[in-house]
């Protein structure tokens, strides 16, 4: 097997494993609403309406971290843990 083969393989099988953790998120399901495996902008604001000081744009901007447009499964699971990282 020749190494873009394997990594391609890799690469295909730890999305696999982050996809398979986020469908048993219940978090994720709830604002993932076409359960596509991605939480678009209108999904999420849909979910998070602005109220107070925190202005639910910027932290979708925050948490998508590769900026394509959507939070995936991965990029979820690293703001969950930065999250419960700051929790007392």
């Amino acid at each position: 097997m020749n190494k873009i083969t394997l990594a391609t393989l890799t690469v295909a099988l730890l999305l696999s494993a982050a996809n398979a953790a986020a469908a048993t998120d219940p978090d994720f399901d709830r604002l993932d609403t076409n359960k596509d495996g991605l939480i678009s902008w209108p999904e999420y604001a849909a979910k998070n309406p602005k109220s107070g000081r925190l202005d639910p744009r910027r932290i979708f901007d925050n948490v998508d971290t590769n900026r394509d447009g959507y939070i995936d499964t991965a990029e979820f699971a690293e703001m969950k843990r930065r999250r419960d990282k700051r929790k007392p």
